[in-house]
């Protein structure tokens, strides 16, 4: 053995908030649209409909509208700083970009949020070779330290053509090593325009365009033992804990029978309080989804849940799982590696509100550090967690 340290490494830590809100709620300050729109990379959905063996087509439609996205090969960065593009896309609807085949720990990679700023993250010597003013990755640190995250606000007044910053960028952003495939996606402000326009765009460039469509699984349990969110409906008038929750919809989304499965985790997953509710349908859908999406889908099953049987549907859950390899996870936060960055987070609706779960991954990273006398390695953890931080996640992983 190697490493036998190993064992003793702490778990990477990650942070699992909780909230309520009513569907129309003008007081808060913070209500779940915008818990959905601060997550711009969305790479998979999954939604549990109870008393639901076959989804009705009115919903097999929402999975899949305005669902499908664009691949462009080859693109240079560049080309999203294009006076063209800014006037025609950027300023008169949401854009949506994202590199769909490197890795953050260890290629250059970028993306583009819908607000207009253009995220890169590249190694040492390609930073170095664009000359553009950057920051160490926070969370991505070695020895040495060779990754480096550069931020463009295509926003403001100095990135225009004819200014030296402009033409400083987009002379920079011409890189050969700059060239990626996106994923992109537009939705136009005005309804009257299509959103394959940026496709359009960019073939008449040149570029090779493909359209691509989520891919979409389909799972039933026959017989579910659904946990009840009501303490006036729990036997001892106890709210069911939230992570007790999340790990129940987590064991649901990954196809864990609790109700035959013997294992000392599932009994500690097994609602105490339950309704037993036949036909609980797990849909995976998997592909590039936007925040308008999400929120369009999260309007058609809230209409739909109205219309059934409280005894049969007493509520439905979607969780939706950001992009492994972004290199922007909530807002304009850094997307942490894999070792703690899986985010996601998960919407529980009921008729009266939702129950929204967010879970980010560590906002410090774990550094390696060499260890002198033998070349080993020991992670050492910066601990600068706030006090208003929450219980570590145990929710459910990437299925």
């Amino acid at each position: 053995m190697l490493n036998p340290e190993v064992i003793k490494f702490p778990a990477p830590k990650s942070q699992l908030t909780y909230t309520h809100h009513t569907w129309d709620d003008p007081k808060r300050n913070v209500t779940w649209q915008r818990v959905i729109k601060d997550h711009s990379f969305n790479r998979k959905v999954v939604v549990l409909l109870p008393d639901t063996p076959i989804v009705p087509n009115s919903l097999s439609d929402s999975f899949t509208d305005d669902a499908q996205h664009y691949l462009v090969k080859n693109l240079p960065l560049a080309e999203f700083c294009s006076p063209n593009f800014l006037q025609a896309f950027r300023q008169k609807g949401h854009f949506h970009a994202l590199c769909c085949d490197t890795r953050i720990d260890v290629d250059n990679t970028a993306a583009m949020t819908p607000d207009g700023y253009l995220h890169i993250l590249v190694d040492k010597f390609t930073y170095q070779e664009l000359q553009l003013h950057g920051t160490l990755s926070s969370h991505i640190l070695r020895k040495p330290q060779d990754r480096y995250v550069i931020k463009i606000n295509t926003n403001e007044k100095t990135f225009r053509p004819g200014k030296s910053y402009y033409e400083r960028v987009t002379s920079a952003l011409g890189h050969p090593r700059l060239k990626f495939n996106f994923w992109v996606t537009w939705k136009p402000k005005n309804g009257d325009i299509c959103p394959s326009s940026v496709a359009k765009y960019f073939h008449d460039l040149g570029f090779v365009v493909e359209e691509q469509f989520p891919d979409i699984y389909k799972s039933i349990a026959s017989e579910v033992a659904m946990p009840r969110l009501d303490k006036n409906q729990t036997d001892d008038g106890e709210d069911l804990e939230p992570e007790d929750l999340l790990e129940w919809i987590g064991c649901q989304s990954l196809g864990i029978r609790l109700e035959t499965d013997p294992s000392s985790m599932c009994e500690l997953v097994r609602p105490k309080a339950y309704d037993l509710v036949s036909n609980v349908n797990a849909v995976h859908c998997t592909g590039f989804f936007t925040t308008e999406y999400i929120v369009s889908l999260v309007g058609t099953l809230r209409s739909w849940l109205l219309e059934r049987s409280p005894i049969s549907v007493p509520w439905l859950s979607v969780t939706v799982y950001g992009h492994p390899d972004s290199p922007v996870s909530w807002g304009h936060q850094e997307h942490s590696y894999r070792s703690n960055g899986d985010n996601f987070y998960t919407l529980v609706l009921q008729r009266d509100g939702v129950h929204v779960f967010k879970v980010f991954g560590s906002t410090q990273p774990l550094r390696m550090y060499p260890k002198a006398n033998n070349n080993k390695h020991i992670e050492k953890p910066v601990n600068r967690w706030s006090i208003n931080e929450k219980k570590e996640n145990h929710g459910p992983r990437y299925p």
